[in-house]
């Protein structure tokens, strides 16, 4: 990865928490790495997926908060310190995604081309619990659609280049006017996709079976597909992505 994010230590994360390594179904409310920046390096850092505003009670915390929307960041009380003081970059090796065709979803596995990962844009916080401890969470970005995902949803996360995620990890750059420029959705030839099976739907299979080609045969035949939110999204996250 460019922009300084190769620099980020994420094997020593990853040996400190050995979970947080290749995974293929990740969900929200559990931990994946988020690049942030630290005294002007990039960091590695575990953060909940699934942001939990500084100012939240224990006893009413917000619920889908996994996904911020481009839109809303300026606007929202939810994302506007955020999307201000604490930006970071979720690398992934791809993303899962729901295509509605003929009453049914069907998942698909969405990838870059060229088998180098993304880099989603986030933003994160801190919490206090009712214990004491600090709990740093985050939220992915999303966008409109490009052309190539408009078949599929019509969302999709602002996914950054080598040059974007330099200026989005830059914390001296505050200025929604400077930011907001950076999430757009990415080039259509950049990404590719297929049909993979529907025991994705469920958070309790995690396996390299859930991203390999399967036909509509398969999928049509499987009983145990399970209805998500338009909006949610789940990772494949590696890392170090090797383009699987």
């Amino acid at each position: 990865m460019g922009g300084g994010v190769e620099a980020a230590d994420i094997d020593d994360l990853i040996a400190r928490r050995p979970e947080l390594g290749s995974r293929y179904n990740v969900r929200p409310t559990q931990d994946v790495v988020v690049i942030a920046n630290e005294d002007g390096r990039p960091v590695a850092r575990p953060m909940r997926w699934g942001l939990i505003p500084s100012w939240s009670k224990a006893e009413k915390l917000p619920r889908n908060t996994f996904n911020a929307r481009d839109d809303r960041l300026v606007s929202s009380g939810m994302w506007r310190g955020p999307f201000k003081r604490s930006r970071g970059v979720v690398p992934a090796t791809g993303f899962f995604e729901w295509k509605k065709a003929d009453g049914t979803k069907q998942p698909m596995y969405i990838t870059p081309k060229d088998g180098q990962g993304f880099m989603f844009a986030a933003v994160y916080d801190s919490w206090i619990n009712e214990h004491g401890e600090t709990v740093e969470s985050c939220a992915i970005v999303t966008t409109g659609p490009n052309d190539f995902m408009a078949s599929i949803h019509d969302r999709m996360p602002a996914i950054l280049d080598e040059e974007t995620v330099v200026l989005w990890l830059d914390p001296a750059t505050t200025e929604a006017e400077r930011l907001q420029p950076v999430l757009v959705p990415s080039p259509d030839e950049l990404m590719k996709a297929h049909p993979v099976s529907t025991r994705v739907n469920s958070y309790k299979n995690d396996d390299a079976e859930l991203i390999k080609l399967v036909s509509a045969q398969e999928t049509e035949a499987d009983p145990r597909q399970l209805g998500f939110p338009d909006s949610e999204n789940l990772l494949q996250n590696d890392p170090e992505p090797s383009g699987r």
